[in-house]
């Protein structure tokens, strides 16, 4: 007899539904996700656009979109970079993950420098979540109250869902 693991679904836009009542989603016991029933907008807290000021190699930032879009574009432009941190002051910094997302192109990458970044890119958002769930208690019981759940980024319509197997271990490591 094999055991389907449970699923839990999430995204910036996610309605705010008990778990196991997502699109997609399936718990065989939804007991076990009690805490999370008594949060609203849990899914959206799992999702890097969730507003959380944390820090990062010495900069504060508002989303690990943020912090995700800065790396990269530091590669090309460090100085532009410093836009997507707090402690620029700027519009940017101070906006949503969307607007981070928006200006992803502030600078283009040459062929040496998406070498480069399809070598971090991974690392980079590892390290941004850590940050962000290991700062804000919130956010940490959340991801913790998903107890081993596989967990599952909508990434809009028409295109399939993607397994966030970072945040999966970066809920085992905050669990030791």
């Amino acid at each position: 007899m094999t055991t389907i693991a449970d699923r839990l679904y999430f995204f910036s836009g996610s309605a705010d539904l008990p778990p196991g009542h997502g699109v997609h989603e399936g718990v065989a016991d939804p007991a076990r996700y009690a805490p999370l029933a008594g949060v609203r907008h849990w899914r959206r807290m799992l999702s890097n656009f969730w507003p959380a000021d944390f820090m990062l190699r010495q900069r504060t930032y508002r989303t690990v979109e943020h912090a995700f879009q800065a790396a990269k574009i530091a590669l090309a432009d460090p100085a532009l970079a410093e836009r997507f941190a707090l402690e620029s002051g700027t519009a940017l910094a101070r906006g949503d993950g969307a607007m981070a997302r928006k200006h992803r192109k502030l600078v283009l990458l040459d062929d040496p420098q998406l070498r480069q970044w399809d070598g971090l890119r991974h690392a980079v958002m590892r390290e941004a979540m850590h940050a962000k769930f290991s700062g804000h208690e919130p956010l940490r019981a959340v991801l913790l109250a998903t107890p081993t759940a596989q967990l599952w980024h909508g990434t809009g319509r028409g295109q399939p869902p993607t397994r966030i197997h970072d945040l999966e271990t970066i809920r085992d490591q905050l669990r030791q």
